[in-house]
Order: structure tokens, then sequence, then C-alpha cells
């Protein structure tokens, strides 16, 4: 068991290396939107156009990282960042090559959300 002290330690580096990730998405996707459109999958793209999506997606990011980096219910964000990163793996799976490190980040996901999860 985690001592208390040391638990809201390791809490802070996951949500701040977590946070940082969606941060990072989200200000590059929309400072170059053309070099992220083709992680969109197709049938969003036959909804909405992609730079529309984009920028939905963006501010999606930014509201995870904030989310993150506020402390406030840590599960429930790392329950959705996790879920997030799934959907981005599969729906990009052919870009493997690419999408990979996200495999590292949502075990960081899954680690935080059991961290974090209060059993009350």
């Amino acid at each position: 068991m985690i001592p208390k002290d040391k638990t809201r330690l390791v809490s802070f580096f996951l949500r701040t290396g977590i946070g940082i990730v969606f941060l990072y998405a989200a200000i590059a996707s929309t400072l170059n939107p053309t070099s992220w459109q083709g992680f969109i999958p197709y049938f969003i793209t036959n909804i909405l156009p992609a730079s529309l999506f984009l920028k939905f997606f963006s501010l999606y990011q930014l509201i995870l990282f904030l989310w993150l980096i506020s402390g406030k219910k840590i599960a429930y964000v790392g329950v959705l960042s996790t879920i997030t990163l799934i959907g981005i793996i599969i729906f990009n799976i052919n870009q493997l090559e690419i999408v990979f490190r996200d495999v590292a980040i949502i075990f960081a996901t899954i680690a935080l959300t059991i961290l974090t999860w209060n059993k009350k």
C-alpha cells in the first residue's frame, strides 16, 4: 500500500503526464489541422467536416487536460481518458507505428484510475 502523501505525488505525476499528452494534441491539431485529419475515422468525416470535428475534439482534449490538472474526481477522468485512448487506437489500428505509444498512456490512465478509485 502506498502511503497517502506518496499517493498524492504519484497521482500528480500521472495526471500531469497524461494531461500534457491531451494538451499537446489539442494545441497541435488546432495549429496544424491538416496533419491530424488522417486520424479521423471516415464515419465521422461523413457526418462532420474534418476541420470542425478537430475543433470539437481539441476542445474535448483541453477539457480532459483541465480536469486532470484540477485533481477533482480523478477516477472518472481516468476512465474517460482510457476510453478516449482506446478509441483512438481502435480507429487508427492501421497506423499502429504511430499510435503504439498510446498503449503506454492507456496503462497510465488505468493506473491513475486504480490509484484514485474511492471504494466508499
